[in-house]
C-alpha cells in the first residue's frame, strides 16, 4: 500500500521544483543553468547520504578518454578527484570515483540533443575496479546517466521510445511528472521523482566499497 506521506511530501516537493524554474524564466540562460544545477544539486544533496559528495566537472579515465562537462557529478566515497583553485565544486573525476551523472535542461524535449551529446562522451569511459564489495549486482564499467527536465515530453510512452533509441540510462521530467528507467521502470505524477531516486539508490548503493589505481593513470 502507498504511503500517502511520502506522496505529500514528493507532491510538495516537485511543487517547489516547478516553482523554481518558473521565477527563473526570465534570466539569462546562464543564470538559469546556475539556477537549475544549483537547485537539482541542493535538493539531492538532501536525499542521499553525506558520504557521497555532488559537485561538476570533467571526467576522464585510464586510457585518455574525456567526457567534456557534467552537469551534477555524484562521486562515490572511495578515491581521489581534482578540485579547480578556488573551487571544491568544480573537478576533474576519474571515473572510478563517479558514481552516476545528472544533465539538467530547462526543456529536455528541445534539448536532448545537448543530453545526447555529452552521453556520447561520457560512455567511451570505462570504469576499472580492483576488489569489490557490493550488494546485489556490482556496478558495471559505463558510467550512468540520468536525464532531467523541468519541462518536455508529455507522455510516458514518448519519453520511453526516446530512452530506447539513446545512450542515456534514465530520464525524468518534472512537468508533469514522468520517469522512465532502463529495466521497464516507470513512474507517472509526484511519484516520478521517488522512481529516480530509486533508480539512483539502485545505481550508486550498491557498491559498498571498491579498490582503485590511481597511479595507472600516470603510468607510460
Amino acid at each position: 500500500m502507498a504511503s500517502e506521506y511520502l506522496i505529500q511530501r514528493l507532491s510538495g516537493i516537485q511543487a517547489q521544483l516547478i516553482a523554481a524554474h518558473a521565477t527563473g524564466k526570465s534570466m539569462s540562460s546562464s543564470s538559469k543553468g546556475r539556477e537549475r544545477e544549483a537547485f537539482i544539486n541542493d535538493f539531492l544533496k538532501g536525499v542521499f547520504p553525506n558520504s557521497f559528495r555532488f559537485g561538476t566537472g570533467d571526467a576522464t579515465d585510464a586510457k585518455g578518454n574525456r567526457s567534456g562537462q557534467l552537469d551534477v557529478v555524484i562521486e562515490y566515497p572511495f578515491g581521489p578527484s581534482l578540485p579547480a583553485v578556488g573551487s571544491s565544486e568544480v573537478r576533474l573525476y576519474l571515473a572510478e570515483s563517479v558514481a552516476t551523472v545528472i544533465e539538467v535542461k530547462s526543456d529536455l524535449s528541445a534539448q536532448w540533443g545537448e543530453v545526447e551529446g555529452t552521453t556520447n562522451k561520457l560512455k567511451p569511459l570505462r570504469r576499472e575496479f580492483g576488489a569489490t564489495m557490493s550488494f546485489g549486482n556490482p556496478p558495471g564499467d559505463q558510467i550512468p546517466i540520468i536525464a532531467v527536465g523541468y519541462e518536455g515530453w508529455k507522455t510516458r510512452e514518448t519519453l520511453q521510445e526516446k530512452l530506447q533509441n539513446s545512450p542515456v540510462d534514465a530520464a525524468l521530467i518534472i512537468n508533469p511528472g514522468i520517469f522512465v528507467g532502463r529495466g521497464g521502470i516507470w513512474a507517472i505524477g509526484p511519484i516520478a521523482l521517488w522512481a529516480m531516486i530509486c533508480f539512483m539508490h539502485h545505481q550508486i548503493m550498491g557498491l559498498q566499497s571498491a579498490s582503485t589505481n590511481p597511479f595507472v593513470y600516470i603510468e607510460k
